[in-house]
């Protein structure tokens, strides 16, 4: 994604920010959610409360049922003025980034900048937990291969914890290939002593950590994840991503030759875990990628261009600016028989475009899906890309939060 705003200048003017600020533009308005609302109340079911254990952390939630996180992301700036964090039972603050040595290389102001956002989270009684977040693959090898910076990781990890207040620590360390014994057991030989110092020091903390969707043999075992990690956000995005060769829905929940949601847990549950320990993330974003025709599945021309749900203030997400809705009001609206999912075509000059997105119906269908299947709910990546239009949406599929 492309970050051209100056981050020295963001961190000052988040220091003068008001308690609130007015949103820019107007949404489209969407005349389905009352009838999606209808549906969802009529589908959902009471789902089994969490049975922590004896060695398992408490989860941060007063929602019955099906659980609803979300990630804040650090480049929508101030965004979360104007967000209703209520709706969450957890926010992951996205993202700190380790060096290959262990070390943190970047911070993106936390947690010193974002105290209002977490002040706020705060009087909702909704923990602002730090995210870790390592994509590289030179960097992982280097990382988890060597002891010493294994050490400075766990050193690093822990600082965090602290700087949270106790409250835990999100674990994002991407690997989407096969990965070497060796690399497999570097990884769980962090987390196992990462589990067994936090259990002793911050008894009350939630460890938790984000999986790939489709690599049973990559760096991450899900097995070998202790039970302390109470929650497993699985990647339910980016099924087509944006340098594939192919456009298509980015979160399909069926069809698309098994690349989908249902295909994701039929291989959580050959892996034997338990369902109750799953949150499947859910994109607020999509892509518009160029391609050679107008048919759905149609082989890219490049990579894709970003797309947010809804048109976001030029103030905190300028990089930002073409949002789904638009484009369906200009373009009209298609949906993909086969996996539910809405999306766009125009041609300019250049040739055809393809946008793919999630809207309320969607949504919904992936909501159902969730509770259907008994999984512990969803993490929505990252909230504010729909500028508050999908919260209806969410409060009729999962219920609210209990207020003590």
């Amino acid at each position: 994604m492309i970050r051209s705003f100056t981050f020295t200048v963001f961190l000052t003017a988040l220091s003068l920010w008001g308690v609130s600020c007015a949103s820019l533009n107007s949404p489209i308005q969407n005349a389905d959610v009352s009838e999606i609302s209808e549906a969802v109340k009529d589908s959902i079911t009471s789902a089994q409360s969490d049975d922590a254990g004896a060695t398992a952390s408490p989860i941060f939630s007063t929602r019955e049922g099906a659980r609803v996180h979300g990630y804040y992301a650090w480049w929508t700036r101030g965004l979360w003025l104007d967000l209703d964090l209520s709706l969450y039972d957890k926010l992951f603050f996205f993202e700190i980034t380790p060096a290959s040595d262990g070390t943190i290389h970047d911070r993106n102001g936390y947690p010193f900048a974002w105290q209002g956002l977490i002040a706020k989270a705060d009087s909702f009684g909704v923990p602002v937990i730090p995210t870790m977040t390592l994509l590289d693959a030179d960097s992982l090898e280097a990382l988890f291969l060597n002891p010493d910076n294994r050490n400075a990781l766990l050193k690093s990890s822990l600082e965090l914890i602290a700087e949270a207040g106790g409250k835990g620590l999100h674990l994002d360390f991407e690997w989407f290939a096969p990965a070497e014994d060796t690399l497999r057991d570097g990884f769980h030989a962090y987390v196992d002593t990462l589990t067994a110092k936090v259990s002793k020091e911050y008894p009350n903390a939630e460890l938790s950590v984000f999986v790939p969707a489709f690599h049973p043999d990559g760096m991450v075992d899900l097995a070998r994840i202790p039970a302390f990690f109470r929650e497993i956000m699985v990647q339910g995005y980016d099924l087509h991503w944006q340098t594939g060769p192919k456009a298509g829905p980015v979160s399909p929940l069926t069809g698309w030759n098994g690349n989908n949601w249902e295909s994701i847990i039929s291989r959580i549950d050959d892996q034997d875990m338990d369902r109750d320990r799953i949150l499947m993330t859910v994109p607020y974003y999509g892509y518009e990628w160029p391609v050679l025709t107008s048919r759905p599945g149609s082989a890219t021309r490049g990579e894709a261009r970003v797309v947010t749900n809804a048109r976001l203030d030029t103030l905190n997400v300028p990089e930002m600016q073409i949002a789904a809705r638009d484009r369906v009001a200009a373009f009209g609206l298609q949906r993909d028989s086969t996996s539910g999912s809405p999306f766009y075509t125009f041609q300019d000059s250049t040739g055809w475009y393809q946008g793919w997105f999630e809207d309320p119906l969607s949504l919904t269908a992936k909501y159902r899906f969730v509770l259907d299947q008994q999984l512990a709910g969803v993490t929505i990546f990252p909230i504010g890309y729909d500028a508050s239009n999908m919260d209806a949406v969410l409060r009729d599929a999962f219920g609210t939060r209990r207020r003590d």
